[in-house]
């Protein structure tokens, strides 16, 4: 889950926790960053920071996937030779 404001989305952040799910947030100065699994210092209000980041994790997912897609081939290669 990535929260961008902690203040505005308290709700959203306490169902998260109440479901066990972990949480990544955007936290400012004015923000306590305990209440996330995972804070980013980030001027949560600024577009360019909020886009960089976003930008930022978005590839760092794809190569997750992409790193889980060949392991998975090689393993599966393996099993075949």
């Amino acid at each position: 889950m990535f929260i961008v404001d902690i203040h505005h989305e308290h709700i959203a952040l306490a169902e998260a926790k109440k479901l066990g799910l972990r949480t990544i947030a955007m936290v400012d100065t004015n923000s306590d960053p305990s209440t996330v699994d995972y804070p980013i210092p980030a001027n949560d209000d600024a577009s360019k920071s909020i886009k960089i980041i976003s930008d930022f994790m978005v590839e760092a997912i794809k190569e997750g996937l992409n790193e889980r897609r060949s392991a998975k081939s090689e393993r599966e290669a393996a099993k075949q030779g």
